[in-house]
């Protein structure tokens, strides 16, 4: 059997996709046992089980193992049909309909990964082994079989090949409005870099040429001045820096999506509150009084406006029986130089089905996870602790101007 990284395949996927699709291997499994018990011959028995894994192992296995893993399987399929064909002990009620299942599932998939064209004797190979599973049946009902199953199997061909392609064409269709959604991210995110950067650097130049001109004119600054603009001058230069280092690390991971956005800053908060107060639940927006006295660095109050507007926009489309939305954002108490940002709404739990928490944790929240990340950060969401929905981040902070975390 070919390795492939199943832990880490199963822990990429969300908790109800895998959940089912342990669930459905378990079931197979069982069928798989089920009738390598019935051909009532240890070695075949085991041959069956053997072969059984292969096929599900072709059908979990990540994309780039396909083509090994699919082999493998028909290929055991095949043998193990032709050698049975040739033994005395044969299956008395099923000759393998599970395998046969799944061997039409490895063309469904081997015809929706591409490259297609090096997958075609893939599906082949895997269409014939499925009708060669009839031989395993006594000698006695091979006629039977060849005149009802081998038509089914016909049937079936077009069938998976056709839903093959259908799903080929959604995840070409995804791949498209993917790759058009992280170009359209790229221009904004470089607009934002010339934003961010733009502001810091024309601040420099005036405090530069401030200093430069009140020399000129005969009235240098005293020292406590000079250093305080020096201060100055060295605080928008790192925030720059910052600034260019979180949006150029973006812009270069072009696998990652993230919302697309213009700089706001915090009080811009109290309009997101007042857009969803005004059509839905009624909004509690906490702002610590900190924050705008010494505000948070451009880069960092544009990722918070961000996670609340996701947020609010995920509550008013997956949440409609939320009647009260709680938005917190402040400085840590406990730990200082810490802002946390928590949305949480009171949708009750039976409103919340598996389709809307999915459409809660999607492509939007996905891209400001790893904005957060960028900026050393973390973001989780999940059902809130008393119920709801709960969208929480913690930042570290890097201020404007003078303002240190207290």
């Amino acid at each position: 059997m070919t390795a492939f990284p199943a832990r880490a395949v199963l822990a990429s996927w969300a908790p109800a996709r895998r959940g089912l699709v342990i669930g459905v291997a378990t079931l197979a499994l069982a069928a798989i046992t089920a009738e390598a018990l019935d051909t009532g011959f240890v070695p075949t028995t085991v041959a069956t089980i053997v072969v059984g894994l292969l096929c599900l192992a072709a059908l979990l296995a990540p994309p780039e193992h396909l083509a090994r893993t699919g082999w493998s399987a028909v290929t055991a399929s095949a043998v193990l049909s032709l050698v049975t064909a040739q033994l005395p002990y044969r299956p008395e009620h099923s000759p393998g309909m599970a395998e046969i299942g799944m061997l039409l599932l490895i063309v469904t998939r081997a015809v929706r990964h591409k490259p297609l064209g090096r997958m075609i004797p893939l599906v082949a190979a895997a269409w014939l082994a499925a009708p060669l599973v009839l031989l395993r049946l006594p000698g006695t009902e091979h006629v039977r079989a060849a005149k009802y199953g081998v038509p089914f199997l016909l049937l079936a061909a077009p069938v998976v090949i056709v839903l093959g392609l259908y799903l080929r064409l959604l995840d070409a269709t995804r791949e498209r409005e993917k790759n058009a959604r992280l170009n359209a991210q790229r221009l904004e995110y470089a607009r934002e870099l010339h934003d961010f950067v733009g502001h810091h650097v024309t601040a420099i130049t005036a405090q530069v040429k401030a200093v430069r001109f009140t020399t000129a004119a005969g009235h240098p600054p005293t020292p406590q001045a000079l250093d305080e603009a020096l201060a100055n001058i060295e605080d928008a230069a790192l925030q720059a820096t910052d600034s260019m280092r979180a949006m150029v690390g973006l812009l270069r991971q072009p696998d990652r999506s993230a919302p697309l956005h213009a700089p706001q800053g915090l009080r811009s908060l109290h309009d997101l509150a007042d857009s969803l107060r005004a059509s839905g639940p009624d909004v509690c927006l906490t702002l610590d009084p900190r924050l705008l006295a010494a505000p948070p660095a451009d880069h960092i109050a544009s990722a918070v406006h961000g996670i609340v507007r996701e947020a609010l926009t995920n509550i008013r489309k997956h949440a409609a029986h939320a009647d009260r939305v709680a938005v917190d954002v402040r400085e840590s108490a406990t730990e200082p130089g810490l802002l946390t940002v928590c949305v949480t709404d009171n949708a009750p739990a039976a409103a919340a089905d598996t389709s809307s928490q999915q459409g809660r944790t999607g492509f939007g929240l996905v891209g400001l996870r790893e904005r957060v990340h960028a900026l050393g950060g973390d973001l989780t969401a999940a059902p809130g602790p008393v119920g709801g929905w709960q969208v929480a981040a913690r930042i570290p902070l890097t201020r404007t101007g003078h303002g240190h975390p207290s």
